[in-house]
């Protein structure tokens, strides 16, 4: 993803993005700029996800995203302190994006 779409990223979700130098974040978003959208409309889902249930944005239990990525095609979403919510939300956005692919 291109510097400008990855900063938009890193500035609007600092909670979600923390620490990226601490794990394969390091490399930025591994995934061409086509993903931006689904992307920012997922870390803002998960942001809300958390907030709802509870968490402070400065709690270590506070979802933080160790990698995103392109793989055959499909986005890889991975989150410490994941909860079933927030895996049902990575989910839905793989799903949604196939289907919107497949529209096209």
């Amino acid at each position: 993803m291109n510097e400008a779409l990855s900063k938009k990223l890193f500035d609007d979700f600092p909670r979600l993005y923390r620490n990226r130098h601490e794990s394969s974040m390091q490399r930025g978003f591994e995934c061409g700029d086509g993903w931006f959208e689904l992307i920012y409309k997922l870390s803002q889902d998960i942001e809300s996800v958390a907030r709802e249930s509870g968490l402070k944005p400065d709690s270590t239990a506070w979802p933080r995203c160790r990698q995103v990525k392109e793989k055959l095609g499909t986005l890889r979403f991975y989150v410490f302190n994941c909860d079933e919510h927030i895996r049902a939300l990575i989910d839905s956005a793989y799903e949604l994006k196939w289907i919107l692919e497949s529209r096209q």
